[in-house]
C-alpha cells in the first residue's frame, strides 16, 4: 500500500467517523425532539381533556338548573290555575245555591257591611229580586230598625248586593268581593290544597 492509498484510507476513515458522529447526533436530536413533542402533545391533550370536562360539567349544571326552574314555573303555573279554578267554582257555587242558603249568606253579608243607625237602600239584581224568599225584606228591616230597605230597581251585578247611603254606593256584589279579596282567597285556597 503506498502513501497515497494510506492518505485516502485515512481520509475515508476520518470521513466515515465524521459521518457516523453527525448521524448519531442527528438521531439523538431526532429522538430528543420526538420525546419533547410527545411530552408537549400529551400535556396539551390532558389540558384539552380537562377543559372539555369542565365545559361539559358546566353545560350539565346549567341544563339542570334551567330544567329545575322550568319545573318550578310549571308547578307554580299549574297551582295558580287550580287556585283560580277553585275560586271561580266557589263564585259559581254561590250564584247557584238554593234560595234559602243563598239569602242566608246575603243576610250575613248585609249585617257585616251595613251601617247601623243610617237609612240606606239594598239593591239586588233582577234574578235575586225575583227569587227572594218571603220574610227576607222583613228580617232586614227589623235587623236595622227599619233604617234599611230593599230597592225594587234592579242593579247590574252578578249576585250579592249594593248598599246605597245617600248618593254613595258600596259595591258588595260577588264580583267586587272576590276581586277585593282575591289575594286572601288565593292564600286560603293554597293552604287548603297544598299544605
Amino acid at each position: 500500500m503506498n502513501g497515497l492509498d494510506r492518505i485516502l484510507e485515512q481520509i475515508k476513515k476520518d470521513s466515515d467517523e465524521a459521518v457516523k458522529k453527525i448521524n448519531d447526533e442527528a438521531q439523538r436530536a431526532v429522538l430528543e425532539n420526538k420525546q419533547r413533542i410527545s411530552n408537549q402533545t400529551a400535556k396539551q391533550i390532558e389540558d384539552i381533556k380537562a377543559k372539555t370536562k369542565a365545559e361539559c360539567e358546566d353545560v350539565i349544571k346549567r341544563a339542570q338548573s334551567s330544567s329545575a326552574l322550568v319545573k318550578k314555573q310549571t308547578m307554580l303555573s299549574a297551582k295558580q290555575g287550580i287556585i283560580a279554578d277553585m275560586i271561580k267554582r266557589t263564585h259559581k257555587h254561590l250564584l247557584s245555591m238554593p234560595d234559602e242558603e243563598y239569602f242566608a249568606v246575603i243576610e250575613k253579608m248585609i249585617k257585616a257591611n251595613a251601617h247601623k243607625g243610617e237609612n240606606g237602600l239594598v239593591k239586588f239584581n233582577a234574578s235575586d229580586l225575583a227569587r227572594m224568599p218571603q220574610g227576607f225584606k222583613k228580617n232586614i228591616a227589623e235587623a236595622f230598625d227599619n233604617g234599611l230597605s230593599i230597592s225594587q230597581e234592579p242593579a247590574n251585578i252578578d249576585g250579592g248586593f249594593i248598599l246605597v247611603y245617600g248618593g254613595i254606593e258600596e259595591n258588595c256584589s260577588f264580583d267586587a268581593v272576590f276581586s277585593e279579596k282575591h289575594d286572601e282567597l288565593q292564600d286560603e285556597v293554597y293552604s287548603l290544597l297544598f299544605s
